[in-house]
């Protein structure tokens, strides 16, 4: 990881992994919330919403199915993959005269090593192996922890700017384990969520700008790693990451509140039949028992 691409493979993993997380979290808490699954809630009483049995309430889960393979936990199987190939890389420049002497590369082996293993509990959870509930979300956090644990004592010897920048993605390590304990102890809250996706973004693009910072490509300009101002700048660049991010994310989400917002009332149901768990119907079904809610409704 001690190079350019070390530094934007796993970047644009945990930013691909960010902006799925943030259209599917956005993309289901719009269509709970269309499907009449906040506010008053499904209960019995109150309004003439609690009496449609096919709502429900938000709650989040760790991974996201794919529209296109809903059986599929093409999710799990990426992050399998993904870490695979961070592994193999990190082996393969990890030799230098036929010997093992970069123990660096140990580390990054190590860090992928336990986002694999996340992703092994991903399938576990979806093919409702013999594991303990909530194994995909401890798997996380302990993926997490294991990252935080190797970036913190990763810098013996460094410049000032490196061990900054290496301090600052330590912090974001840390509140998305943070962020993950938390939804996993409150999923009917798409706050804990929506910071999960906001801090894996976050430490996605700041791997991917450590790599512009101490390993420019040709072509650009070095950075003075012991000079005070520009560490200044390199601060002022991390907040402005946050900012950009945040933005970002909310752009993402007025997009997911468009296409549930165009959505008609059957397509509502079958996307929120999986979440549901219900039976499966077929369109004429599905537009006869909305109607037949509806009649009911009117005539309360």
């Amino acid at each position: 990881m001690g190079s350019f691409l070390g530094h934007i493979l796993p970047g644009s993993f945990f930013f691909a992994f960010g902006m799925w997380w943030v259209y599917n979290i956005f993309f289901r808490y719009f269509l709970c919330l269309r499907g009449g699954g906040s506010g008053g809630g499904s209960g019995g009483g109150g309004g003439g919403g609690g009496g449609k049995n096919w709502r429900r309430r938000y709650r989040s889960t760790p991974t996201f199915s794919s529209r296109c393979c809903s059986k599929i936990p093409m999710e799990a199987f990426f992050k399998i993959a993904a870490t695979t190939i961070g592994i193999a890389g990190e082996f393969v420049t990890a030799f230098k005269n036929g010997k093992f002497t970069h123990l660096n590369n140990a580390q990054h082996m190590t860090m992928y090593f336990f986002f694999g293993l996340n992703g092994i509990m991903d399938l576990a959870q979806h093919y409702r192996l013999p594991v303990p509930p909530d194994a995909d979300y401890v798997s996380a956090v302990l993926a997490f922890m294991a990252e935080g644990v190797l970036f913190y004592y990763h810098l013996h010897g460094r410049t000032h700017m490196d061990i900054q920048v290496h301090m600052f993605l330590f912090y974001l390590i840390t509140f998305c384990a943070v962020s993950t304990i938390a939804e996993m102890c409150r999923k009917s809250n798409v706050l804990p969520a929506l910071c999960r996706a906001f801090f894996t973004l976050y430490q996605g693009t700041w791997f991917i700008q450590v790599g512009f910072l101490l390993y420019p490509p040709l072509g650009m300009t070095k950075w003075d790693e012991e000079d005070h101002g520009q560490m200044m700048i390199v601060t002022l660049i991390f907040c402005w990451h946050a900012a950009l991010i945040f933005i970002g994310m909310a752009l993402v989400g007025r997009l997911a509140h468009t296409r549930v917002k165009c959505m008609n009332e059957s397509t509502v149901y079958e996307s929120l039949h999986g979440l549901q768990g219900m039976v499966r119907m077929d369109p004429e079904q599905v537009r006869r028992m909305i109607s037949d809610e509806s009649e009911a409704e009117e005539g309360v």
